[in-house]
Formats: C-alpha cells, structure tokens, sequence
C-alpha cells in the first residue's frame, strides 16, 4: 500500500506553467538574446538541470552559469506577481483531502524556493495537508538539482520505504528520481512537458487531472 505521496510542486499542484513560461519569454530568453518560445515547444524542450533546457535552445553551459544569477533577479520580479494569483489544479484540494483521510502522509519536492511553496500554502490554505515542504532555501540554488537527495534523506530519515512511496510530477525529472529510488510513478499531462516525452520517460501511470490519482493510489494493494 502506499504510504507517502510525493508531489512536485511547479505545474503539477500549482499551476503555474504558462506564467512560468511568460516570465522566462521577457526576462531570461532575453538575456541570452533568444526570441520567446510557444507553449508547445517550451514542454518539448524543459529540463531540470536548467543548463540542459538552455542547451536545446543554443546557449552553452558556460554562459549560462556565468548568466545564471542575474536570471534569477530579472526573473522572479516578474513570476512572483503572476503568481500571486495563481491557483492549484482542479481538483487538488479534493484529491489532498482523500489521501489525508486514507492517512496517506503527503510532501512537496520542489526546485522552488521553501519560503515562495510556504506562501502558497498559506494563501491557498494547503499548507496542513503536507507534512514537509522540501525545496530550495534560496533562488540562487535553482538552477540546478538537488531532488533527489532530498527526498532520498526524508524516506530514509522517516524509514519509509521506497515501494511504498508514490512520487507525483508533471516532468521527466520526478520519473528518473523515482526509478532511481525505487518509487512508484505517476505523470501528470498539461504541465512543463509535454505527453509525448512523459510517455518516453515510462512512469508506472500517466494521468492527465490530479483527482485521477484517487484512482491510482486505491489500486495499489
């Protein structure tokens, strides 16, 4: 049985995909001189290290490191606002709801920054349903990946064993941390990338509305 659902945060729970997606058109593509990408081909391309998404577009590992802190102060000026107002998937309070009743533990693996999930949290009133919000501590971390040791540390801090462990993302990213780990994996579609490539990365289920996770986490015995 599942024990622990696991949820990334950006376009799986928030959603935020096409405000993050504005925000990086005027700010960050800017910065390296590209002209702004559709919705179709920023899902196709959308990677976690950044550098690898940045990569795809033209832009060496090299300037973008050398860039990277700079992304970060001309970006967040412009999400955060945007985001202000944002809201969860439909459904996500419901589903948050049943898994709390199930006494299904839940926590939040995010490359966003804590303080900006705990915001969320309290504006949406979410914040009592997870009992960790694991994340970055500032922005200048986020370019590039730690998920996957957080999560690791937590299960084994808790001794809450992988098998019994369901992690939840809307990327590629959150499927190779779970088969590295040994975790159960549900991709979720109309987030940062696109169906195509989440049925390329082969996670144990695929949904496409977070309320569709009921389903999964009651048949699995």
């Amino acid at each position: 049985m599942i024990k622990l659902v696991v949820f990334d945060w950006n376009g799986t729970l928030f959603a935020d995909t096409r405000i993050v997606l504005r925000a990086g058109n005027t700010t960050e593509l800017n910065l390296f001189g590209l002209e702004p990408i559709t919705l179709k081909k920023y899902r196709e391309t959308y990677e976690i290290p950044l550098y690898r998404f940045y990569e795809k577009l033209g832009v060496s590992r090299k300037e973008f490191e050398a860039k990277a802190p700079e992304m970060a102060r001309l970006f967040h000026p412009i999400y955060e606002p945007l985001a202000a107002r944002a809201r969860t998937r439909a459904g996500a309070r419901q589903t948050l709801q049943h898994l709390k009743k199930q006494s299904i533990s839940m926590v939040i693996l995010s490359n966003h920054t804590m303080e900006g999930i705990h915001l969320h949290l309290a504006r949406l009133k979410l914040a009592h349903f997870f009992d960790a919000v694991l994340a970055n501590d500032t922005f200048g971390t986020m370019y590039h990946t730690s998920k996957q040791h957080r999560i690791e540390h937590y299960l084994a801090e808790h001794r809450i064993e992988p098998s019994e462990t369901l992690i939840v993302g809307d990327t590629t990213e959150e499927v190779h941390i779970g088969k590295n780990l040994g975790l159960r994996t549900v991709s979720i579609t109309g987030g940062n990338n696109s169906k195509r490539r989440l049925i390329a990365a082969q996670p144990d289920t695929i949904i496409n509305k977070i309320s569709d996770l009921i389903e999964v986490t009651e048949a699995i015995a």
